[in-house]
């Protein structure tokens, strides 16, 4: 039994239409016919088992064997296909999440957050039935009940079943353009992720149709208009989970702070750094053994969570949330890396609005062993790394001040004397790296930032200074582009970036004299990006030194 379709969403789509019977079901998913009836009427294809709620209680969950897994997911592929997701829906819809979730409320001054209580057992087999006979899909009886045999287990959409994220999203269609419809009357941005639905405005307050202050209970409840809605819809609001809040207040949505940016709460980066710290301290096995004692058994039932994965979890969660190229995110991933050095981290690419302090972490510094010679090398995207070849005629050694002071051997795998480019090595870990840019249709007058490391003395960080392109020249057949400011010792190899924070050329010294590029500039210039294409091309134009 294959574990997925190899069909297009179009030609899913266009199947699921013209459904007439079970056998027709049963192709459409590549199941033996004899195979679906067996798992949908003999076997015991379901296991029970608890976690804990972060507000208390547990939630059970039942999990599909391996089997009838493999079945859901196929459907699951299928339903996918069919389904049109409506804009307020974020959970469990392709290309969207908690984080496109929150971010439709960012700037609001109220907010209004409630859940559906007992969203999935709420959904029993007669509705997803009922769903698939009725329009817009409008199946045959026999092919509605087998999907929603399929779908349901104990009369019940079962929570852990592939197939409950997506069906759940089909029935709630009507409510989703219903309570849209409020939304837009009451001047409201409204979003559903699963059970969680929040209504916001920029207004500081709701009319009395989304949400009202309740005085004898002393709390805020859901409008009337919106309860409505819900109710009719068959499902029941939770008034435990209702809340309202100002701009004055923390504003979260699903589970993320919307106050002034995206962001993750401040208890969840406590929590990793606290993990970090005990990793440190106390070593791998201490560090996990404190976890499971305090914070495990608070979510857990059944099974030990193992300690590197939930903190890399978290960290990377941090870094979905905030941003890959975030300084926040790449601090506690270095802090990790260094507890587990063996880890497989992907490089991150700086951003069109990455800080001053994550382009640096892409710069390093040359050096030779006699400290005499200086220059600047940095991390692209599809080169490893990049410098003047200028730089490494002696043997030169990288570090990266002041993230990582170790000194790694620099090893030349590609250079070329007539650009004055080179390609290096070095055994270490490169956590970010720059994007490429575009050179072709540079000019004068073009704004241009220059990092590296001029004069550099123990302590120092990378400098990072904004100028303009003056002037542009040939030297010798090679188009360079002079700058100001001015590259001084220790700037030769360093990237010069436009706007966006795009690599568009390398740092060289100027003028050349007898071959090599004198040490007695006549004015500051790059070469542009593209001259690495000849790196590409064929092997190195002279002998590689070290």
């Amino acid at each position: 039994m294959s574990v997925r379709l190899p069909a297009d969403d179009d030609t899913l789509r266009d199947a699921f239409a013209k459904l007439t019977t079970f056998d027709d079901l049963a192709q459409l998913l590549d199941v033996p016919p004899r195979t679906l009836r067996y798992f949908l009427y003999r076997a015991k294809s379901y296991r029970r088992f608890e976690i804990r709620k972060k507000s208390g209680g547990v939630r059970t969950i039942y999990a599909p064997d391996n089997s009838l897994k493999i079945i859901q997911r196929k459907l699951n592929q299928v339903l996918q296909a069919v389904y049109r997701g409506r804009a307020p829906v974020h959970g469990f819809v392709r290309g969207k999440s908690i984080r496109s979730n929150a971010k439709r409320h960012l700037g609001c001054t109220a907010l209004l957050n409630f859940d559906l209580a007992d969203f999935f057992p709420s959904i029993h087999f007669g509705r997803v039935k009922g769903m698939f006979a009725r329009k817009p899909y409008s199946l045959p009886e026999p092919v509605a009940m087998a999907l929603a045999q399929i779908c349901c287990y104990d009369k019940v959409l079962p929570a852990g079943a592939p197939t409950s994220p997506i069906v759940s999203n089909m029935l709630c269609a009507q409510m989703d353009a219903q309570l849209k419809e409020i939304a837009r009357r009451h001047g409201c941005t409204f979003t559903r992720y699963a059970d969680d639905i929040s209504f916001s405005n920029k207004e500081g307050r709701f009319s009395p149709a989304v949400a009202e202050f309740d005085s004898s209970l002393g709390q805020w409840k859901v409008g009337d208009q919106v309860a409505k809605v819900v109710k009719d819809n068959l499902f029941a609001i939770n008034p435990a989970k209702t809340r309202v809040r100002s701009e004055k207040g923390r504003l979260e949505v699903t589970g993320l702070t919307i106050n002034k940016k995206l962001n993750v709460p401040r208890r969840l980066v406590r929590r990793v750094r606290s993990m970090l710290n005990a990793w440190k301290k106390y070593k791998l096995d201490g560090a996990q053994a404190e976890f499971a004692a305090k914070y495990d058994s608070k979510q857990r039932v059944n099974r030990p969570a193992d300690f590197r994965q939930v903190l890399r979890g978290k960290i990377d969660f941090i870094g979905f949330v905030r941003g890959r190229d975030d300084s926040l995110f790449l601090k506690l991933l270095d802090q990790y890396a260094a507890n587990d050095p063996g880890a497989r981290i992907r490089r991150v690419t700086a951003g069109t609005n990455a800080s001053g302090s994550v382009l640096a972490q892409a710069i390093w510094l040359l050096e030779s062993e006699d400290e005499m010679f200086q220059a600047t090398a940095f991390a692209v995207e599809g080169w490893g790394m990049l410098t003047a070849q200028h730089a490494v005629e002696v043997q030169m050694y990288a570090s990266r001040p002041p993230f990582d002071y170790k000194k790694y051997k620099v090893r030349v795998v590609g250079q070329n004397r007539d650009t004055d480019v080179a390609q290096i090595e070095i055994e270490a870990r490169i956590p970010v790296q720059l994007s490429l840019g575009n050179s072709d249709n540079l000019q004068q007058g073009d704004s241009i930032i220059l990092l590296g490391f001029p004069h550099y003395r123990p302590g120092d960080s990378v400098h990072i200074d904004r100028g303009a392109i003056t002037q542009t020249r040939v030297y010798f057949g090679v188009p360079h582009f002079i700058i100001q400011p001015t590259i001084v010792r220790g700037n030769s190899g360093g990237p010069i970036l436009d706007g966006t924070n795009r690599v568009v050329g390398i740092a060289v010294k100027g003028l050349e004299t007898a071959g090599r590029f004198s040490s007695q500039d006549e004015l500051s210039s790059f070469v542009p990006i593209s001259m690495v294409r000849d790196l590409k091309a064929g092997a190195p134009r002279s002998p590689a030194f070290g």
